[in-house]
């Protein structure tokens, strides 16, 4: 009797009126369907002109959808230039689009990314609205300036210890008020070391002889002149901070939306919110309390819920999720979709139904790296959250509990702003009950299996006062 044919299973066109582009420093390819044009593949330059005959001429072909790969930033006009157009582009990671063993060329490179979203085999990374995408410029670059801030400090205290003034060994921060006043007294031309010290703040651990100590160097022009080129980049990118966060609070305050104050806040909605705070600067020192609540405002305003009512949660957290994603969750289907894209969830690499060893690919996320810390700092927290953190703390490795406290702050962050309710303490005496219960019900089971009966002991007093089981 012959054998019935199978009918083998095909791939099917999803996507059939789509483009694919390989993305160059200089030029770009593109590719469609041979059926839609004589000359399915060309090659347009990366100027602004050309990249409006490329969007003219994938109208023409009646195409859709565009993929593309997110190589370094050459992706970015054409992606702008593609959705201003009307059309629906797809930024694809490099590593999705992978071409299979054998030639590789750019001609080859877009057509294997077309042919691979014909059949829906592409997945497209997330990118926030055009709304929230100049705030989180403007926070990237005011991170940028902080670092080379910090690298400045760097080359300050260098040029100290070469001078053997050793004013980091007495001073926390030699960029706090006593610290800067000594060093710009110095650059002024201040060489006595009793003078110098006699601008250390009243709140300075170290005594005034200390200071003074500390303060007899050896006065090299060449090192001098160092500190001074120094302070002068400092205070330059000082300025420049100042107006990055001027633009970071007009952003929130155009995101913001109208009438969206949070019930009891004062001066919210009427513009007020945003202005007189301090987002990123206030990290050398103490960040003014007034500025703080200002901020907390309007990122409640602009989120629609109080994210820092999360223990752990800061506001800088808060900042770092409003510029990154936006008040706009609905790319992510799920919490355990966030927490992926976070880099905080567990692996899947699983064989023959057990998990595989080795560590998840490595996620470079900001945001995920923002409620890595804030888990950092859970271990102080003396909430629910903080008991969690520090019960895993004591059966698991340090780096490993700390994603797992930053997937359950992932966890309450998605929900908050998806559903729009306010977090609600439970407080550690809710988390230590869980905890007797479920250490009971797991001697219980014990109990159970081996044919013996848990009871209650009878506890009974004895006479020196010491409680005794009956």
């Amino acid at each position: 009797m012959p054998r019935k044919s199978k009918r083998t299973e095909r791939l099917r066109v999803v996507n059939p009126d789509c483009a694919g582009i390989d993305i160059g420093k200089d030029r770009h390819y593109v590719a469609v369907d041979p059926e839609r044009c004589a000359e399915p593949v060309r090659s347009f330059d990366g100027f602004t002109r050309d990249l409006k005959a490329m969007a003219a001429w994938l109208r023409s072909c009646g195409v859709k959808k565009v993929a593309m790969e997110s190589t370094s930033v050459y992706w970015i006009p054409v992606y702008e230039v593609l959705e201003r157009a009307g059309f629906e582009v797809m930024l694809v990671p490099p590593r999705m689009t992978k071409q299979i063993a054998g030639r590789k060329s750019d001609v080859l490179d877009c057509q294997w990314i077309w042919q691979l979203l014909s059949y829906g085999l592409l997945r497209g990374a997330f990118r926030p609205g055009d709304a929230v995408c100049p705030l989180r410029s403007y926070m990237r670059q005011a991170k940028r300036l902080i670092e080379d801030r910090a690298r400045c400090v760097q080359h300050m205290q260098k040029a100290l210890t070469e001078m053997n003034v050793r004013l980091d060994s007495v001073l926390a921060d030699i960029m706090g008020q006593t610290g800067q006043k000594i060093l710009r007294a110095i650059i002024g031309g201040e060489r006595d070391a009793q003078r110098l010290a006699a601008f250390r703040d009243r709140r300075v651990k170290a005594s005034g002889e200390t200071i003074a100590a500390s303060l007899e160097g050896t006065w090299r022009e060449e090192h001098l002149f160092a500190l001074e080129q120094a302070m002068q980049r400092y205070d330059f990118l000082e300025q420049q901070i100042e107006d990055c966060e001027a633009q970071i609070a007009a952003q929130i305050e155009g995101l913001t939306p109208p009438g969206g104050s949070p019930s009891g806040d004062e001066g919210a909605g009427d513009g007020s919110a945003g202005k007189g705070w301090k987002t990123l600067s206030g990290s050398r020192g103490r960040k003014p309390a007034a500025g703080d609540r200002a901020l907390t405002m309007a990122l409640h305003q602009m989120m629609g819920v109080d994210l820092t009512a999360i223990p752990a949660v800061g506001t800088g957290t808060v900042l770092t999720i409003a510029s990154e994603i936006g008040p706009d969750f609905s790319a992510f289907p799920s919490a355990k979709h966030f927490c992926s894209w976070l880099g905080v969830a567990p692996g899947t690499r699983i064989s023959g139904g057990k998990p595989l060893p080795g560590r998840a690919p490595k996620v470079v996320n900001p945001v995920g790296q923002a409620l890595r810390m804030a888990a950092l700092g859970a271990r102080r927290s003396q909430t629910f959250i903080g008991a969690r953190h520090r019960a895993r703390l004591a059966r698991k490795d340090r780096a490993v509990a700390i994603t797992a406290t930053a997937r359950e702050l992932a966890c309450l962050v998605y929900l908050m702003v998806t559903r729009g309710e306010e977090y609600v303490e439970k407080g550690m005496d809710a988390y230590e009950k869980r905890r007797i219960d479920r250490t009971f019900a797991n001697l219980n089971r014990k109990a159970r299996t081996l044919g013996y009966r848990l009871v209650q002991a009878v506890v009974e007093e004895v006479p020196n006062g010491a409680p005794e089981a009956a």
